[in-house]
């Protein structure tokens, strides 16, 4: 009798409200995050809800601090960059994304307006203070390979947290940091209020891409979970993968007006010109399929090479780091 109640209480304990099944899910910041926006789309369209399960969101600063969630096991599920998963896979951690959700690099070099006359190139950016979502986080991994490709060490410049949104750009405008790596969800608002800010290095453009990451397969933006979470949870992570697939077709067939009206609200900054802006940047970039792209995850992990010796040094099955597995077929 007593098993049975133990087994009864898991059940239950799985379950949502009318027996929807319940999944927890990191996400980063605030403001429109291009990276992620297939996952909100669900989550405003509803999807999510016909699928049967029933989400529950932790917001956190960075990508970063959202893996550390899922590692931890405060959540299933993590809304985070790619990168993130070659990381920690020479550590033996078994991290796998399941829907990749974005195939645009959006990461920028951004100088402050009081800093613009005498940081002119990126090698003026030695000694600097630079602002990133967090430490540890792509944006930070992403500026640590962009001075290093122009002679900068880590020990050359410092490094501060700043988040995403309106405390990224209170950070520029107090002159807390001579400049930021930050997105595109960022970079938008942060232009229109400082139009004198001074971008070095724009990775969204063909150009910046190559030099960024050395290729042009790209990945951003990913559904990532334990292997052993995909393991008890198959059905789950299918439903989940059908749920965004339909997001991410949906959003193919609507303009950037209409999508941002289905955003959930703490997502829209309180400038809807801006937000459409960044959502008509986001749909004439590639679309995804929630399918990994082919070459992706070895120029990802080429570029991780550069900069951090431990992924170096690491043997790496990048196989283990993603899968196809729960994405419909066409």
């Amino acid at each position: 009798m007593k098993a049975m109640m133990v087994a009864l209480f898991a059940v239950v304990a799985g379950c949502g409200k009318a027996g929807k099944t319940q999944v927890r899910f990191a996400t980063i910041g605030t403001g429109v995050q291009v990276c992620c926006m297939p996952f909100y789309l669900a989550q405003g369209l509803g999807y999510f809800s016909d699928e049967g399960i029933e989400i529950r969101i932790d917001g956190f600063p960075s990508g970063a601090k959202a893996f550390q969630a899922m590692i931890g096991g405060s959540v299933d599920v993590a809304v985070i960059n790619y990168v993130h998963n070659i990381q920690v896979a020479g550590e033996g951690q078994r991290i796998r994304s399941f829907f990749v959700l974005g195939r645009r690099a959006s990461n920028a070099l951004v100088v402050a307006p009081q800093a613009a006359k005498r940081i002119m190139r990126v090698e003026d950016l030695k000694g600097a203070t630079i602002g990133v979502t967090s430490p540890g986080g792509a944006t930070h991994l992403w500026l640590n390979h962009q001075m290093a490709l122009h002679g900068i060490q880590e020990t050359g410049f410092r490094v501060v947290g700043i988040g995403t949104g309106a405390s990224a750009i209170a950070a520029v405008e107090s002159g807390r940091v001579e400049a930021v790596s930050v997105m595109a969800g960022d970079l938008f608002p942060l232009q229109k209020r400082q139009p004198e800010a001074k971008i070095l290095v724009d990775a969204s453009t063909v150009e910046g891409l190559r030099e960024s990451y050395g290729s042009e397969a790209y990945v951003n933006g990913v559904l990532s979970a334990k292997q052993e979470w995909l393991d008890g949870n198959r059905d789950t992570a299918r439903r989940i993968g059908r749920a965004v697939l339909r997001a991410t077709r949906w959003m193919g067939s609507h303009k950037a007006e209409e999508i941002r009206e289905h955003l959930p609200e703490h997502l829209r900054s309180s400038d809807a010109t801006v937000d459409i802006e960044v959502l008509r940047w986001v749909l004439a970039g590639p679309p995804t399929d929630g399918r990994m792209p082919p070459g992706a995850p070895e120029a990802m992990r080429k570029y991780l090479d550069a900069t951090m010796e431990s992924v170096r040094k690491a043997k790496i099955d990048l196989g283990s780091t993603w899968t196809d597995e729960f994405v419909e077929a066409k």
